[in-house]
């Protein structure tokens, strides 16, 4: 055999060599030789090996090697090789024999021996590719058999790539499979995926069979590993085919079990079986015990997924029978473990520890430490379920420790986890989260998919329990989404329990809900009942935490089913104690009862005192809910004598709780106190801190309802100490609200705001719903005390966050409590509308909820509102309701409030006898009841309604009543209203120092109460009945403190306009009364300053809304006399002031440097009684007819032929029809309706309203008795109206309004004549007097021909003209602003003609043309005149002419509606003048289909939506919105206008009557939209005649004259013509506002001419262009020529070499610039006429300049 190489070895010898190679070597061999001696064969022969890879020549290592190895047991197995080696002359190969005697080494497991023989062939070195690669491979498999995987792969590799190269695609087919399997095991399942496949495909080509079966196998572990079941299932099911065609019984028996697993993977149960029992009968039929014995195995583990633990164990009982008869020690190791995971799932621990022990016991005698460790880890989980904690983690770490020995990276992961979930058992959850992050990141790294899973729910668990919930959330997630990945049912459902018990356990009930039903829904696949009765039980107390009580009871309905399928018995009761109080919850006490004696019969079955308990307190609680507070008791002493006799002392504590709440329940409180108190003493005696807690707070509540707040307070105070030793949030929270509500109880609001905050401080610790919903009350609660101290807005702020918690929360008890708090504070700031809005909210919340208490109050609430509102319809539905309510839950208290509220709506209504009837019957329930406050209540309402039927005497006998009440119960409120009624009726009985008495008694009161709305009231009572009583000056005091807390009231910033407006009538009678006062006093400039207020008053708040940045003064800054007279003393007008104060006419001349020059008063009234007695608070609004300055202007427009023009309101004019009537309701629709959305400061409705107080020229007798007046006595000097019946109609207006004061016209100083200019501040009905055309007897003169006139609303405007003129900056020249907007004869659709008889206006738009003309622009005329365009040629222009209908009831302009299918948003070109950017207005816009919304801050009120009416559906349907067509005051008012003159014409063919107010409504609209001046038509006038006067206004404007002075030109040339002389065609203007000047054509030809020299180099060839247009253009005026003509605007553009300026100029000497349109380009429009001579002009400047350029 190896003889000739001994031989051969010892013929050469080994000469002794020096060198230390050879010594090296030497030692090699000696040390191979040692190792053999040894006995340690392979390493020996590595020795041999590891000498001759440094020197392959040496013989004697060689020779060594192959003497090693023969005399190893590796002999048998390799001499055979040896001898093939012999034959074939390789046995002297070193590389050779290494590698073949590597080779064997590793066929004998001796790994590690193995790599350094292989790896010392590699370095011997070979040139065979064959030969290094059967290396690679068998290098690949001993490193991978050591765990090497890196080093394997690699070798793998190296395998694959000499197999490749050599062709051999057998070796490249095995290459492939060993890549994939390592890949496989190392998780990188990519690659795995990769090499099976190229394995398959291989050994397809090859026809191997096996190969092929090899890959296909692999590649459905593959598969299965990354959830691909489809795919793996395929796998096996090929390999299955292919094993039957090989009639390969053993590999198909297997490929089936594989499928089996795959099924079970899926789910598929019944396949996966299937396949097992296949699998076992192939077996069988082999009889093979083994395969039997894993088939047995495998379909224990089946069952044991399935949870039929009971089949489990039954198959791997036949495991361990088959394995004792092979007496196979590891197949009956793994028997014992299938038992003992069976056991343990079947909750039999010993028997599982057992079988474990005998698992443990096998490993330890096959010395197999793999085995060992999962048998370790085995008993561990059994010791840690039996609450063995310490032994637990011993197993578990001697689980760990075999794993690291192992280097089984995997197994340590599982160790890690299993230490983990000791720990978290222990308590210890900072080390769970250690060992469960070592198990995570080892699971990660071996790409175990379902370990992650599992790790990541125990992760989540132990953050969960250190408070770390947002990374428990986290983890939980990852747990569900990677069990869904891997499809993993059993895993999901408990991801989803997880995370729906993590959500409960935080109060996240709406959160928890989904998880819940989501493993519902995966539970038919999961066969375990128990479970799914826990997963129903948290679902029903989730939906019962929620408020979904009928869900609650489905689901304990669920649960009580699986229970008693399971004959789990403590399960049952739990069903039934949680299905009673769902049942309790909902109402049906019923089922409640019978549900809670089911769980006492099974708590006394089971012997269960702790369950005998509750069910004994949940019956107790019913009880009470029933309102049997007796029984409940009774079953309260049943759980005390229960606690006693089981002598457990928490029991006891918690039965003196109970019934020291019942007894509180039923206001027995010492008892309540006893009990409590018992309680308390039992926590204390067992050291329950937390039990103490609770009692503090329970004594608390009773000394909370004793009304002893301050023993209250220290038990809360007591409660706090202890909730913060227990450092529970919870309860710190609790009581820090409860704190806050004992504070607000005594009044004390800002310490009450204090512990509000605190306690909202202390729950932003907390998370979950109940913590969110705490903080919605704790808010709601800072809204009442916001509101108790009368900060409205912060406690709106409030209750808005209380609402949006409550519903998101979807808390509907709250919610209802959120819109209620919300309602008041929005009613009690006037902001009446959104009040309504969530009051109505709030009945629909009490209507969801079905309690009848919350209903009731709900609709008294919202009637009171509506009778507030005046919907005095909707007032009764509502609380007629709530007294039905009342009725049929024979509720007295809650009739009696119905009744009240029932009685004040009729007596709004004016239906008093109905009112005292319902105050009577709410007066006798009071009675009834024992209720003070509510006898109050009705006295006080019996006596207004009887002083409202005037019988004053009835009246004081129930107001005394009222008082004497309030007196008793110490009601200051109460008080100070039963004084003030008192005042008020003694007043009117005409006992005014009585009145006096009451009132100041009132007045005392509210200020201690800080009622200034009260105060001011009282105080203008107290004024008015001190003025009768002949104290004028104390009755001057207190009119003026009244109307400065009005003012001050209104203009704070948290009070609606709504609210600012109910004061507002207030306020204008107080106003008016102190004028009268002042006047009686002879303080006739006070007088003055005060009526100048009145005029201020809504102006102000305007300019508080619109101002923004730093202001030079304050707009609420009081008038007074020097503000007056230095506003007077910056211009140059005389000054004629009129003030109509209720029934009188003051009037005051003041002139420039001189002050008042005169001051006179009238009396206008007619038709009141002097003698009357009605005493109100506010502005009347009817009209008191036939006032004399009434009858003077009516009969002065009737002398002038114009009466059919005008009507008072109750006109028989012959156009008086439908269309009137719909108009007069659109008048008062309008009026009632603006609000704070249409009119956003009020200011048009204070406006509407102030005329409407001053028009019905009401005497103040209709506020207080004639008798109160110093006129009583008869010998006043003042100057009543004297019979005016003779004389003529406007003189009769000159004695009234002028001829007082003419001393003062005539002698002031100053120039005189009709330069002198006169400023009238008019108000009212003055409105309509046509000034210009008053003229005495001895004056042959007109006042228009005295003085040039102008009128203003108030002296303030004569002041802020200068101002608005310094800041509004100039026209630039190139056209910034054009020179005017002209509209003309709107064309209207017939249904909108007929039925608001606003026909065609030929002469309008005749005019129209004139005046744009004349303004050189283009008109808007007919379908042109939109609403949208002339709102755009508002903010551009300087001058804009109404030739259009005028509604004056609506005050509002009728326009041309937009077309069809043009929305009016749309952009439309506006030909107005220059085409120029918008200067300071917002681009208004209205259209149908929106609710005409102009800009973003105005609204067309739902007046202005027409209403349905059966009898013209037709008309209404056909015609348009009316917001598209009318432009209303507050569409004006929305705008910002650098308009300085707005000009209103009025025309023969329009029906529209003028009124004051329409009047006063545009004009002062205009004015505050920032128009300076406006004209207008007090009737229309003839055609012929208004062009001539038209065209001679514009001329003189045109000529730069002032716009007093150009009106005065006009009205004297219509005077001057024959034709047109009579006073009807010419003196029926008005100019209101301030006098101004238009841009004269001059002016603005100077100024283009000055831009357009600024460039001198090209100005000569540009004035060269002009003046060819302008000579072209008179040339064609002179030869008539009145056809179009126009070039295109870039052509002159190009001719003029781009030099600016040159637009302006044409524009201001006629030419019209339109811009472009679809298809047309801009283009220059030649003059047709030249007015002013302004082309002359301009072609004589122009040559001028050319003669010096």
């Amino acid at each position: 055999m190896y003889d000739s190489l001994l031989a051969k070895s010892k013929a050469v010898g080994l000469m002794p060599c020096f060198s230390l190679e050879l010594s090296r070597l030497a030692a090699y061999f000696r040390q191979g030789v040692a190792l053999q001696y040894l006995g340690r064969h392979a390493d020996a022969l590595a020795a041999f090996a590891s000498g001759l890879a440094q020197d392959p020549k040496s013989l004697q290592l060689l020779v060594g090697m192959v003497e090693a190895a023969m005399k190893s047991p590796l002999r048998e197995s390799l001499e055979p090789t040896y001898q093939q080696l012999q034959k074939m002359k390789l046995d002297k190969s070193p590389f050779v024999v290494v590698s073949v005697i590597g080779q064997e080494l590793l066929t004998a497991s001796h790994h590690t021996a193995s790599v350094v023989v292989l790896e010392a062939a590699l370095k011997i070195g070979t040139c065979s590719l064959k030969l290094r690669g059967s290396v690679f491979s068998a290098l690949s498999s001993a490193h991978w058999s050591l765990g090497n995987t890196e080093k394997s792969t690699g070798y793998m590799q190296q395998d694959l790539e000499v197999a490749k190269t050599l062709g051999d695609q057998t070796g490249e087919c095995r290459a492939h499979g060993n890549l994939g399997s390592a890949f496989f095991s190392k998780g990188n399942y990519r690659e795995a995926l990769t090499n099976h496949r190229n394995q398959l495909v291989l050994a397809m080509k090859l026809k191997d069979r096996e190969a092929a079966s090899m890959a296909l196998s692999s590649l459905g572990h593959v598969y299965t590993a990354i959830g691909d079941y489809p795919n793996a299932l395929a796998s096996h099911k090929q390999c299955v085919l292919l094993a039957k065609q090989s009639k390969d019984q053993l590999s198909e028996a297997r490929e089936l079990g594989n499928m089996g697993a795959v099924y079970i993977a899926m789910g598929d149960f019944d396949n996966a079986v299937q396949c097992h029992e296949q699998h076992l009968g192939i077996a069988k039929a082999l009889e093979n015990k083994r395969e039997e014995a894993r088939a047995y195995s495998n379909l224990g583990s089946a069952y044991h997924y399935h949870r039929n633990f009971d089949k489990a164990m039954s198959y791997h009982t036949h495991v361990l029978e088959l394995a004792q008869e092979l007496e196979e020690k590891s197949i009956e190791m793994r028997a014992y473990a299938g038992l003992g995971h069976a056991a343990r799932c079947m909750q039999d621990l010993e028997r599982a520890k057992q079988y474990h022990e005998q698992q443990l016991s096998i490993a330890e005698g096959l010395k197999d430490r793999a085995a060992e460790g999962r048998a370790s880890s085995n008993l561990g989980i059994i010791h840690q379920m039996k609450g063995d904690y310490e032994t637990a983690l011993k197993l578990h770490k001697t689980h760990l420790a075999i794993a690291q020995e192992l280097n089984d990276y995997a197994a340590q992961g599982r160790a890690y986890g299993n230490m983990g979930n000791a720990y978290n058992a222990l308590g210890a959850f900072d080390q769970a989260v250690r060992y469960h992050r070592q198990e995570l990141q080892i699971s990660m790294e071996v790409n175990d998919r379902a370990s992650q899973a599992s790790t990541h729910g125990n992760l989540a668990v132990a953050y969960q329990a250190l408070g770390a919930h947002d990374r428990a959330l986290q983890h939980y997630q990852n747990h569900l989404n990677i069990a869904r990945e891997l499809r993993d049912v059993q895993s999901e459902a408990r991801a989803l329990g997880n995370l729906g018990n993590f959500h409960c356990s935080r109060g996240e009930f709406p959160q928890a809900v989904p998880y819940y039903e989501q493993y519902l829904r995966l539970s038919p696949d999961l066969q375990d009942m128990e479970s799914e009765g826990k997963v129903c039980h948290n679902l029903g107390y989730a939906h019962y935490c929620l408020g979904n009580y009928q869900d609650a009871v489905k689901y304990y309905e669920q649960d009580l089913a699986l229970a008693k399928d399971l004959h789990d018995k403590l399960s049952q009761a739990k069903a039934y104690c949680n299905l009673g109080l769902a049942f309790k919850a909902l109402g049906d006490f019923t089922k409640a009862e019978e549900c809670q004696k089911y769980l006492l019969s099974l708590a006394q079955s089971l012997n269960n005192a702790q369950a005998r308990f509750r069910a004994l307190g949940n019956l107790g609680d019913i009880f009470v809910c029933k309102k049997d507070v007796v029984g409940a008791i009774q079953f309260y002493e049943q759980q005390l004598a229960l606690a006693h006799q089981v002598k457990e002392r928490r029991m006891e504590a918690c039965a003196y709780a109970a019934l020291g709440a019942t007894y509180r329940l039923v206001q027995k409180y010492d008892k309540a106190l006893g009990y409590h108190t018992q309680e308390l003493e039992v926590y204390q005696e067992l050291g329950d801190v937390s039990g103490e807690c609770k009692a503090h707070g329970h004594l608390a509540a009773v000394y909370m309802a004793l009304g002893k707040y301050a023993m209250a307070f220290k038990s809360y105070e007591e409660q706090l100490e202890l909730g913060r030793r227990l450092k529970d949030p919870v309860v710190e929270a609790q009581v820090y609200g409860n704190m806050g509500i004992t504070k607000m109880n005594v009044g004390v609001m800002e310490e009450a705001i204090g512990y509000l905050e605190q306690q909202l401080a202390t729950l932003q610790q907390l998370s979950g719903n109940e913590a969110v919903m705490d903080r919605g009350r704790a808010y709601g609660n800072l809204g009442d005390c916001y509101e108790a101290l009368g900060d409205f807005e912060e406690a709106i702020k409030y209750y808005d966050q209380y609402l949006s918690v409550a519903q998101s929360l979807n808390r509907m008890q709250d919610q209802e409590k959120a819109y209620r708090g919300l309602g008041n504070g929005h009613r009690a700031m006037g902001n009446l509308q959104q009040s309504l809005v969530c009051f109505e909210k709030r009945l629909v919340v009490a209507h969801e909820l079905g309690e009848c208490g919350g209903k009731a109050q709900a609709y008294g609430e919202l009637g009171a509102l509506h009778s507030q509102l005046g919907n005095y319809e909707q007032a009764i539905s509502c609380l007629e309701r709530q007294l039905a309510i009342a009725r049929d839950t024979q509720d007295r208290l809650l009739e009696g409030d119905a009744s009240c509220g029932l009685g004040a709506v009729y007596q709004a209504m004016g239906e008093y006898e109905t009112a005292l009837r319902c105050h009577q019957s709410d007066l006798e329930i009071a009675e009834e009841a024992g209720s003070p406050t509510r006898q109050a209540r009705a006295y006080g309402n019996l006596g207004l309604t009887y002083e409202s039927l005037g019988n004053y005497e009835r009246a004081v006998v129930f107001q005394e009543q009222h008082l004497s009440v309030a007196a008793q119960t110490n009601d200051l409120a109460a008080k100070t209203l039963a004084y003030g009624s008192l005042g008020r009726t003694h007043h009117a009985l005409q006992n005014y120092s009585q009145a006096v008495m009451y009132l100041q008694e009132g007045l005392r009161l509210a200020e201690q109460l800080a009622r200034r709305e009260d105060e001011a009231k009282i105080r203008h009572r107290l004024g008015l009945s001190l003025w009768a009583s002949g104290n004028l000056e104390e009755a001057q005091h207190q009119l003026y403190r009244a109307s400065a807390l009005f003012e001050t009231i209104r203009h704070e910033a948290q009070h609606s306009t709504d609210y600012k407006l109910s004061l507002f009538d207030l306020q204008t009678s107080c106003y008016q009364a102190l004028q009268r006062v002042l006047v009686s006093l002879g303080h006739h400039d006070e007088a003055l300053a005060v009526a100048e207020r009145g005029r201020t008053r809504a102006f102000a708040d305007l300019l508080v809304e619109r101002q923004t940045g730093q202001q030079d003064s304050d707009p609420y800054t009081p008038v007074t006399v020097e503000h007056i007279l230095d506003t007077v003393n910056s211009q140059r007008a005389l000054v004629l002031y009129f003030s109509m104060a209720a029934g009188y006419l003051y009037s005051w001349l003041l002139a420039p440097g001189a002050g008042i020059l005169k001051f006179h008063e009238v009396y206008l009234g007619e038709g009141v009684s002097e003698g009357g007695s009605e005493f109100q608070e506010g502005g009347g609004s009817g009209v008191v007819s036939g006032s004399s300055l009434e009858q003077h202007i009516a009969s002065a427009r009737e002398a002038l032929g114009v009466e059919s023009y005008y009507s008072r309101g109750c006109s028989s004019s012959e156009t008086e029809s439908e269309a009137g009537d719909l108009l007069d309701q659109q008048f008062e629709e309008l009026n009632n309706k603006l609000n704070s959305v249409t009119d956003p400061t009020g200011f048009l409705r204070m406006v509407s309203r102030n005329n409407l107080f001053n028009r019905s020229c009401q005497s103040m007798t209709s506020l207080f008795s004639n008798t109160m007046s110093p006129a009583k006595d008869g010998n006043s000097s003042l100057p009543r109206r004297s019979s005016n019946l003779g004389k003529p109609p406007l003189r009769a207006l000159y004695d009234l309004l002028i001829a007082p004061m003419e001393g003062g016209l005539m002698h002031s100083s100053g120039p005189v004549g009709r330069h002198r200019q006169l400023v009238m501040v008019l108000e009212g009905e003055l409105y309509l007097i046509p000034f210009a055309l008053l003229k005495g007897s001895s004056s042959n003169e007109y006042l228009y021909e005295r003085f040039s006139l102008i009128a203003v609303p108030s002296i303030h405007g004569l002041g802020s003209s200068s101002k608005t003129h310094s800041r509004r900056p100039g026209p630039a020249p190139c056209g910034g602003v054009s020179m005017a907007a002209v509209v003309g004869n709107p064309r209207l659709p017939s249904p909108v003609m007929d039925r608001w008889l606003w026909g065609p206006m030929p002469s309008a738009e005749e005019e129209a043309l004139m005046v744009a003309e004349l303004l050189g622009c283009q008109p808007l005329a007919g379908s042109a005149a939109t609403k949208e365009r002339v709102m755009s040629a508002l903010t551009q222009a300087e001058c804009a002419h109404f030739a259009t209908h005028i509604s004056w009831k609506l005050a509002a302009l009728v326009l041309t509606p937009n077309p069809e299918g043009v929305p009016g948003g749309a952009s439309a070109s506006v030909g107005v003048g220059t085409v120029g950017r918008g200067a300071g207005g917002r681009r208004g816009s209205s259209g149908r289909g929106r609710k005409g919304s102009i800009g973003s801050g105005y609204t067309i009120p739902e007046s202005l939506h027409m209403q349905d009416d059966s009898s013209d559906v037709e008309s209404i349907c056909d015609s348009p919105p009316l917001q598209e067509f009318l432009l209303t005051a507050a569409d004006i008012l929305d705008l910002r206008l650098p308009v300085k003159l707005v000009v209103l014409g009025s025309y023969q063919e329009s029906s529209s009557k003028v009124t004051a107010d329409g009047v006063v409504g545009l004009t002062r609209a205009f004015l505050a939209a920032g128009a300076q001046c406006t004209l207008v038509s007090l009737w229309p006038v003839p055609v012929a005649a208004s062009k001539v006067f038209v065209h001679a206004f514009y001329t003189a404007l045109l000529n730069g004259t002032k716009a007093s002075a150009a009106l005065a030109d006009a009205m004297k040339t219509v005077q001057s013509s024959k034709q047109y002389s009579h006073p009807s065609n010419w003196a029926g203007y008005m100019l209101i506002g301030n006098d101004v000047k238009l841009n004269s054509p001059s002016s603005l030809i100077g100024q283009a001419l000055a831009e357009i020299l600024q460039y001198p180099d090209r100005a000569r060839d540009a004035l060269r262009v002009l003046l060819h247009l302008v000579e072209k253009s008179l040339q064609r005026i002179q030869n008539g020529q009145r056809n179009s003509m126009y070039t295109s605007q870039q052509s002159v553009e190009n001719k003029v070499g781009g030099v600016p300026g040159w637009q302006a100029l044409l524009t201001a000497v006629g030419f019209r610039l339109d811009s472009a349109g679809t298809g047309i380009s801009a283009a220059v429009f030649f003059p047709t006429s030249d007015p002013g001579d302004r082309l002359q002009q301009c072609s004589t400047t122009l040559q001028s300049l050319l003669v010096f350029l």
